[in-house]
C-alpha cells in the first residue's frame, strides 16, 4: 500500500531531523516544529524518544518511563522501521557480489545531486567518497546518514567503501599528463568543500 504524499512528506521531515538533530536540545524542538508546524506533534514525539534513549545511554541505566507506550510505538513506526527492516533483511541475506555507491544509487534511481540536497551535505564530498578518492575511515555521521539513506547495513557499506577505492574513478587529465587520482582523508574533503562553516562543524561531529 503507498503512502499519501502527506505521510512521504512526514517521512522525510522527520529522517532530516534525526539525521540533523541526534540529540535534539529544546530549540532544535522549537525550530522544526517551527519549520514544520503540520508534524509538530510527531517531531516532539522523536525528540522525546531520542532525548530518552540518549539519557540511558550515558547512564547505563534504564530511562524513567517519560515516554508513553504509545508515543514509543509511534515514534518507531514513523522513524525508525526503515532502518529496522533494512537491517533485518542485511541480516538474512547480504549480497553475494560487491557493489559499489553509484551501482546503489542507479538502483534506486536517484544522483549524487539528490543525495546532497537530502541530507544537506556538499556533492564534493560524496563524489570524493563515491569515486574512491576519500581515505577511510569515514566520519560517523556520513556513514549513519548514508545507510539509513540508502537503507544498507554496515557490512554493506564498508564493502561500498573497499569497491570504490579499488575501483577509483579518474579525474580529467590534464594536458599530456596521465590521469589523476586524488586521495584525502575525511577530514581534509569535509574541510575543502564548498558547504557552509556551520554544515562542516556539523559533519565533522564538532557540534
Amino acid at each position: 500500500m503507498s503512502k499519501s504524499p502527506t505521510e512521504t512528506e512526514r517521512d522525510r521531515a522527520l529522517y532530516q531531523f534525526h539525521v540533523t538533530c541526534p540529540r535534539p536540545t529544546a530549540d532544535d524542538i522549537i525550530e522544526w516544529t517551527k519549520r514544520y508546524p503540520q508534524f509538530a506533534e510527531d517531531i516532539r514525539m522523536h525528540a522525546a524518544i531520542s532525548r530518552d534513549w540518549d539519557a540511558a545511554d550515558s547512564t547505563g541505566e534504564q530511562a524513567d518511563d517519560t515516554v508513553s507506550d504509545v508515543m514509543m510505538a509511534r515514534a518507531h513506526s514513523r522513524v525508525l522501521n526503515a532502518l529496522f527492516r533494512s537491517e533485518a533483511k542485511a541480516e538474512v541475506s547480504e549480497p553475494e557480489a560487491t557493489v559499489g555507491f553509484h551501482e546503489m544509487l542507479a538502483a534506486r534511481g536517484t544522483t549524487i545531486p539528490n543525495v546532497a540536497r537530502e541530507l544537506d551535505i556538499g556533492r564534493d564530498v560524496l563524489a570524493d567518497l563515491f569515486n574512491g578518492w576519500m581515505i577511510p575511515p569515514v566520519g560517523p555521521k556520513l556513514v549513519s546518514a548514508l545507510r539509513f539513506f540508502l537503507g544498507i547495513s554496515e557490512p554493506e557499506f564498508d564493502r561500498a567503501c573497499l569497491h570504490a577505492m579499488q575501483h577509483p574513478k579518474l579525474q580529467h587529465a590534464k594536458s599530456a599528463a596521465p590521469p589523476a587520482i586524488p586521495k584525502r582523508n575525511y577530514d581534509e574533503v569535509i574541510a575543502g568543500s564548498n558547504m557552509s562553516p556551520e554544515r562542516k562543524k556539523f559533519w565533522l561531529g564538532e557540534t
